[in-house]
């Protein structure tokens, strides 16, 4: 299933904020790609927009934290302290680097200049990321650092400042318990769903993404209704081409009305009019058939069809999990024994093209720096993670146990 933004919407917001902090920039969504609805939870991509140009950001990832033309109106000494607490963490000083962004806080939290503002809330991050680092690993301290830049912004009027203030409530409710952080969710939904801004309403529109993958499993049918809305809306545009999360929210509906035992035409149809350009679509809407028609007949001509015509196909973050469960809730077993073993035959693939995968950068490894480093142990702990145990999750403490910095 594909679970798009995230629980991460919404691990990777902390990945991004923590490990890039590329908060004003977007890059274009040039083509629809499938995500998997249990994956996506960790592969969730905040709404994150192109402003403020005038902040160079560092791609390269040897600095997590923005470099500031001087034409930004900072003082010098506000250059000089993020250069001085960039090179402490690029040297694993992290607590040097602390002090230092503890520092710029303190002199820029007073400011109403947007640009140095920037700088107060980069600051704020940085700490809370730090605190997640293990061996820094403090929770409340991470709590507080985010709460630091939400009281700061959440009485503002400026839309570029709210959207920070989004993302560090969200990034902050992945560290208190899954209770607190629905009513986060909700919170957010309710204060900024009438917003005027486009860009804070594309932020609504992925909470509530994010509330329809935290249902799923609990109520199929709400969940199912959410996505079913913001489908609609973009259908009321008669747009020709979708963001990519609702790609990922027709696909999502698809799976759903099979669990559910619902009529899964029309996501069908939608699949094959806004996702028809993507090289998912095909292999995955043909298997969702053969585990369907599972229940009731054999589908070994239709599954020896599927491998002979996709047999490299690799199902790219999709997972099978929600799928599992629902056979596992199968009052016939007959039924029950033949959808298991199509779906054992297709994640046998998948997990076939993945290990030979990961044998060739075994066999070809690059030599990483810390940032990406970090980055891919985050990574690889929150993709070995059971969906059972994501959503069961009372807090978000995955860089705990990295044991690489």
């Amino acid at each position: 299933m594909l679970k798009m933004l995230i629980v991460i919407l919404f691990f990777t917001i902390i990945l991004i904020i923590g490990l890039d902090l590329n908060i004003f920039s977007q890059n274009p969504q040039d083509s629809i790609q499938i995500k998997s609805i249990s994956k996506i939870k960790n592969n969730i991509e905040p709404s994150i927009n192109e402003k403020n140009t005038s902040n160079k950001i560092l791609t390269s990832k040897k600095t997590p934290i923005f470099i500031p033309n001087q034409e930004n109106n900072l003082t010098e000494e506000i250059v000089a302290l993020v250069a001085q607490a960039n090179q402490f963490f690029q040297d694993s000083k992290d607590s040097d680097a602390i002090k230092i962004y503890q520092e710029i806080i303190k002199k820029t939290k007073d400011s109403k200049d947007i640009k140095i503002l920037e700088q107060f809330s980069n600051a704020c991050l940085q700490i809370a990321f730090l605190y997640q680092v293990y061996p820094n690993s403090d929770k409340d301290a991470s709590i507080e650092a985010y709460n630091i830049l939400i009281k700061r912004f959440e009485q503002s009027d400026n839309s570029e400042l709210l959207k920070i203030y989004i993302d560090a409530k969200i990034s902050q409710s992945y560290l208190l318990d899954k209770e607190e952080r629905a009513e986060i969710n909700d919170e957010l939904i309710q204060k900024f769903e009438n917003h005027k801004d486009a860009e804070l309403q594309k932020k609504v529109e992925d909470l509530l993404l994010n509330k329809s993958f935290e249902l799923m499993g609990q109520d199929d049918e709400e969940a199912m209704q959410i996505l079913d809305n913001i489908i609609e809306k973009y259908q009321n545009k008669h747009t020709t081409s979708l963001p990519n999360e609702i790609g990922f929210a027709i696909l999502n509906n698809l799976e759903l009305s099979i669990i559910t035992n619902n009529d899964d035409q029309k996501y069908i149809e939608l699949a094959n009019t806004y996702l028809a350009d993507s090289p998912d679509t095909k292999p995955l809407l043909e298997m969702l058939e053969i585990i369907k028609n599972s229940q009731n007949i054999d589908q070994d001509d239709a599954l020896a069809q599927w491998k002979n015509n996709y047999q490299n196909y690799a199902f790219p973050d999709w997972s099978f999990q929600e799928l599992r469960r629902w056979s596992r809730n199968m009052e016939d077993p007959e039924s029950q024994n033949r959808v298991k073993n199509y779906i054992d035959v297709f994640e046998r693939q998948q997990n076939q093209i993945e290990n030979e995968e990961h044998q060739y950068q075994k066999r070809n490894p690059k030599k990483k720096d810390r940032i990406e480093s970090i980055e891919d142990a985050v990574t690889y702990q929150i993709e070995n993670i059971e969906e059972e145990d994501i959503s069961s999750l009372e807090n978000a403490e995955l860089f705990e146990n990295i044991g690489l910095l």
